[in-house]
């Protein structure tokens, strides 16, 4: 089995779209449907769109579940499309899309610093630092500051300084993604990647 974990995350965002569209094109060929077609491709963008503007949107642990949860979570929306087309209207249909799709967005995504309640009961979400950083936040905050953490620390400021800051800001400040992104003007799936390699850096410098 491939192993998504290995893509970047620019790779598997083409891949899920690439999906998606592939999934939204069969769904309305039997019967064959233009306007469904069209209302399913749009939801790709607009729920990438309001996702963003929702604070710390967040993912499962690991790109292999966060796939498959978001593939069955984008049929659900096409499969009401459908319903939507066959039992109601074409307004209707775009308007109940719409707000389906926004509420997807809140359902997926923290507001802000808290993992929404229905996120973590149907969705099995976590908070990125509860999950995949749990081994240097545990250290950190167990250990305190070292002479082996200064000495890590400092050596990751030599190699690269933005990564260092941002490591900082996550990891010693307990700043959200949102926030980082902010200060230092970088997308999330960019502090993501920065942060996953600070995070090996240091596990690896502290033989956690």
């Amino acid at each position: 089995m491939f192993d998504l974990d290995k893509l970047s995350y620019q790779a598997y965002g083409i891949l899920v779209i690439v999906v998606l569209t592939i999934i939204a094109v069969l769904l309305n060929l039997f019967p064959f449907s233009l306007v469904g077609l069209i209302i399913c491709l749009a939801q790709i963008p607009i729920y990438l769109f309001a996702r963003m503007k929702f604070a710390d949107p967040i993912h499962a642990e690991g790109l292999n579940v966060c796939f498959v949860l978001t593939i069955l979570f984008y049929i659900l929306l096409f499969i009401c499309v459908k319903c939507l087309l066959y039992f109601t209207n074409l307004p209707i249909t775009i308007i109940f899309s719409i707000i389906l799709t926004v509420l997807s967005c809140y359902v997926t995504s923290t507001m802000p610093n808290k993992v929404s309640k229905l996120g973590k009961l149907f969705f099995g979400y976590k908070k990125r630092d509860e999950s995949k950083y749990k081994k240097l936040i545990e250290y950190l905050k167990f250990n305190g500051i070292t002479e082996e953490v200064l000495e890590a620390e400092n050596r990751l400021k030599k190699i690269d300084s933005q990564m260092y800051f941002i490591y900082k800001r996550k990891f010693k400040e307990n700043k959200t993604f949102k926030e980082i992104s902010e200060e230092f003007d970088i997308e999330n799936p960019r502090i993501v990647e920065i942060l996953d390699k600070a995070y090996f850096y240091m596990i690896g410098a502290l033989n956690i």
